[in-house]
């Protein structure tokens, strides 16, 4: 999605909120994982990601998905799963 200039996300029932185009997606994630977002407006923002979420609803999730891996890989980004809750160990 994109962001607003004070770092909040985009309503998704606000037109252009999400990124649909697979390479300005894979732009965006490169610069989270570096630290900052260029949001609405062209204002650069301080942001602090651990993650990225895709919507698999998003039209060509797929491809966007796979443009921001191969980004993050070029760009010497680790991309690593997450891991499991302490708390699922404990559910028996």
């Amino acid at each position: 999605r994109r962001y607003r200039p004070d770092g909040r996300l985009v309503s998704r029932a606000e037109p252009d909120a999400l990124l649909t185009d697979p390479e300005e997606a894979a732009r965006q994630a490169v610069s989270l994982a570096r630290g900052f977002v260029i949001a609405r407006g062209g204002a650069r923002v301080e942001v602090e990601a651990d993650t990225l979420c895709f919507h698999g609803d998003t039209p060509g999730a797929p491809e966007i998905a796979r443009r921001v891996r191969e980004s993050l890989d070029r760009e010497g980004i680790a991309v690593a799963p997450l891991l499991p809750s302490p708390r699922a160990a404990v559910q028996e």
